[in-house]
């Protein structure tokens, strides 16, 4: 993976592609199917949120994967490949399983067990591209973390969306399986390090940079993570993180709803315009995106980035008269999914900046624990607000919150951070 920049950047737009399909299934062709028969705002809010409670806890798994590592396979290959096949087998089994759209606790019990295998995987990925993404590459590694994940969204939002509506919960559940089998097996041969294992009883040895920087105790482990976070630029981009999680949790639920109960639509054309929306969010971040935060700097980028989406939640809003119309409906999905995502783009760089190689799952997990946090947070306090005031004042709120996060953003200073093959070395590799 490190032996050039091509190498480097198409395999954390693989893993996020990975990444992106059970999202696309539990998050976005579920509560569509959901909403399509008659499911309640309540209850799609409550297999969201089950799907979020997952990742806002994920800083554990950032720690686990900083402090024990199988280091002849490099420092993060074999979580990824377990990750991953822990993912493929827990859809398997939900395919057994055959809830109806008004079964949210079933419904969100299984939301809550893939998405905590896929955390595993999301924080693996998120470490490694902190290991291996020279400074020079972030605004465009930022792109594809976002743009990839966009895509498997979009892949799984559409694939599964139609799936659904033909053949049932099960087989999109196995057609998602099988797209993260062949993404597993592409993890088992490619090395992260030249000379490393592609499994533990091939040949190979652990590689220096590696062992340089691997935590040996819990103690500086913590110590040097923590360091990090309570500086004063951390703490104010934490609040920028946390309302930027408000957009996910507010918007994929109220997209179904006006579709549904404005426009009539059924889950396989929520299915066709989320997929739609996410693939073409993936092309505008992976090009677009990782151009800009490349050269106007991430910060800029990123306060420009959030004024634009709260110009266009406060545009939905005004055009409410209009939400009957598919193409409002087809504005509105496609509208905020790319100014979404463009928004996680030089989010992700910024952190990424944040981030200590040594301790660079743990910090990384903790700040999208934030954003994960405010997803869980809109997810369940989406039906007291729909309930005041409908969809409408829900999407009031998120643009407010918003501009706050604009704010905080403007009001950070951004470190300087070198990849871990650019660190000194100073321990030899052995097997």
């Amino acid at each position: 993976m490190t032996d050039g920049r091509k190498m480097r950047l198409s395999t954390i737009l693989i893993l996020y592609l990975a990444q992106g399909i059970p999202i696309g299934l539990l998050e976005f062709a579920i509560p569509a199917w959901m909403a399509a028969n008659s499911a309640t705002a309540a209850e799609i809010g409550f297999v969201i949120g089950m799907a979020s409670i997952p990742w806002s806890l994920k800083f554990i798994n950032g720690a686990l994967m900083d402090r024990y590592a199988f280091l002849p396979m490099g420092r993060r290959r074999a979580w990824l490949i377990g990750a991953q096949t822990v993912i493929v087998a827990s859809l398997l089994i939900c395919a057994l399983l055959g809830p109806g759209p008004r079964d949210e606790v079933i419904l969100g019990g299984i939301a809550f067990v893939v998405s905590l295998a896929v955390v595993f995987q999301d924080v693996a990925a998120d470490a490694l591209a902190v290991d291996i993404a020279d400074e020079g590459e972030r605004g465009y590694t930022g792109g594809l973390m976002a743009g990839g994940q966009s895509l498997g969204i979009a892949i799984a939002a559409a694939l599964a969306g139609t799936i659904i509506y033909l053949f049932g919960v099960g087989a999109a559940y196995i057609a998602c399986a099988a797209l993260i089998a062949v993404v597993t097996a592409y993890l088992v041969w490619v090395r992260e390090r030249t000379g490393e294992r592609r499994l533990p009883w091939s040949p190979g040895k652990s590689h220096a940079a590696s062992l340089a920087i691997q935590a040996d105790n819990w103690f500086v482990l913590i110590k040097d993570a923590f360091r990090n976070l309570w500086q004063k630029d951390s703490i104010i981009w934490s609040g920028a993180l946390f309302l930027r999680g408000m957009g996910y949790g507010t918007m994929v639920i109220a997209t179904p709803l006006i579709a549904a109960n404005y426009a009539g639509w059924n889950e396989a054309q929520i299915g066709t315009a989320n997929g739609t929306a996410q693939l073409l969010a993936a092309i505008c971040a992976m090009t677009v995106g990782g151009y800009l935060c490349t050269k106007l700097g991430a910060k800029r980028f990123q306060i420009m980035s959030f004024a634009a989406f709260v110009a266009a939640v406060i545009g939905f809003v005004l055009m409410e008269e209009f939400w009957h119309l598919s193409a409002m409906v087809w504005a509105i999905i496609v509208g905020w999914s790319v100014l979404y995502v463009i928004v996680g783009t030089p989010m992700s760089a910024i952190v990424m900046a944040f981030c200590d190689p040594k301790t660079g799952a743990t910090q990384f997990s903790i700040y999208m624990a934030f954003v994960n946090q405010g997803t869980s947070f809109a997810g369940f306090t989406f039906a007291i607000l729909a309930g005041a005031g409908g969809v409408q004042l829900t999407l009031i709120a998120l643009a407010a919150a918003f501009s706050v996060a604009l704010c905080l953003t403007w009001l950070i200073s951004l470190p300087t951070r070198k990849a871990v093959d650019e660190l000194p070395i100073e321990v030899s590799a052995v097997g």
